[in-house]
């Protein structure tokens, strides 16, 4: 009975101010009983004597089950790349659900084909290969041990205010302590100063007269949780002569920085330096699919080729998901959003620098 009722007010265009109310009292209250309440002290939409429980979407609001409307600033995080429901994305979508929804695993699904023919095409330098997973955090979880299978090593060096995640590995990368703390200890991660290229040198020619080799440096080209910081203009580039002197592996986590948001595909594009593997996620799926990334060359590739079975997935590059992602990236082609997001970029910049003197 409950599963009806719900499946109802799913199917349902209009609802009563009966069922309205009923809908917020009991997202509340399950929240409570049955996924965290100690979440709901950090929601404003609950803090308050209204609370909003979120309902529909389209282009760049989402409206509560109330009927009231919120322009999307924040974007999920990073998700909605191509705003909210892009009827090019929600097309592709509908349409291969009508033809399958999940693979088999037993023959070659072809849109993961496609899609990863896609990212080759769009991504810098010599990345080649994909790996998709069902987030970002799986998608650095990825560049991780192919980072260990092409170097042997196990030591990974981040930098202050990073973040990649929450689930183990790449929790390790993660810099807070109030999330690391709990769960340490980690993989063997380094942290090093944001930015300060002569740290960082200095601390790769440490680890390699002592032994302890890096398997990779992981790096966000604009870090994001972390306060919204643009690396300095040659520093990644830096970094990739660095990893290169060291053999180890340069990974980029575009999650949140990349699909167009700094005004080119990739942020690591505007400083003209390729990675050697690359995490996608967030709007990689145009804010309808969960779908992400590991994208690597083919030195990364090579042990992975020899045992395709070391690394795998259920869920990830489904047929669906896929279908998002492509759909995703013909958008942000067709409609020039990366050229558009660095031009209007640069005219908010600007003006909130007049708003903050």
């Amino acid at each position: 009975q409950k599963s009806a009722y719900v499946l109802d007010l799913i199917s349902k265009k209009t609802l009563t101010p009966d069922e309205r109310a009923r809908v917020v009292e009991e997202s509340v209250r399950y929240w409570t009983d049955h996924v965290n309440e100690g979440f709901l002290q950090f929601r404003k939409s609950v803090s308050t004597d209204y609370t909003a429980v979120e309902w529909e979407d389209e282009g760049a609001v989402f409206r509560d089950i109330h009927g009231k409307e919120f322009i999307d600033i924040l974007g999920g995080y990073g998700i909605y790349v191509v705003g909210h429901r892009h009827p090019r994305v929600m097309k592709a979508v509908r349409d291969q659900l009508d033809r399958q929804a999940i693979h088999s695993q037993e023959l070659i699904d072809p849109l993961r084909t496609y899609l990863a023919n896609l990212v080759a095409l769009i991504t810098p330098g010599d990345l080649q290969y994909a790996f998709f997973t069902n987030s970002g955090t799986e998608s650095v979880e990825g560049c991780l041990k192919m980072a260990v299978l092409a170097t042997g090593r196990h030591h990974f060096v981040g930098a202050a205010g990073a973040f990649h995640g929450k689930s183990m590995g790449s929790l390790g990368g993660t810099s807070k302590a109030v999330f690391r703390e709990p769960f340490l200890p980690l993989l063997h991660w380094t942290h090093v100063p944001w930015g300060d290229i002569d740290v960082l040198a200095k601390m790769m020619k440490i680890f390699d007269f002592t032994g302890d080799r890096v398997a990779a440096v992981v790096l966000e080209p604009i870090q994001g949780e972390g306060g919204i910081n643009v690396a300095p203009a040659g520093y990644l580039a830096a970094a990739r002569e660095l990893c290169d002197r060291y053999g180890a592996m340069l990974v980029f986590d575009e999650i949140q920085s990349g699909m167009g948001r700094s005004g080119r595909m990739f942020a690591c594009e505007h400083d003209g330096v390729a990675p050697d593997l690359m995490a996608l996620g967030k709007g990689f799926g145009g804010g309808v699919m969960p779908i992400g990334a590991t994208v690597g060359t083919a030195q990364t590739w090579e042990r992975y080729i020899e045992n395709p079975f070391l690394h795998t997935t259920t869920f990830g590059g489904n047929p669906v998901a896929c279908a998002a992602a492509i759909a995703t990236i013909g958008v942000l082609l067709d409609e020039d959003l990366a050229r558009q997001a660095g031009e209007k970029g640069e005219y908010l910049l600007g003006k909130f620098a007049e708003l903050g003197a």
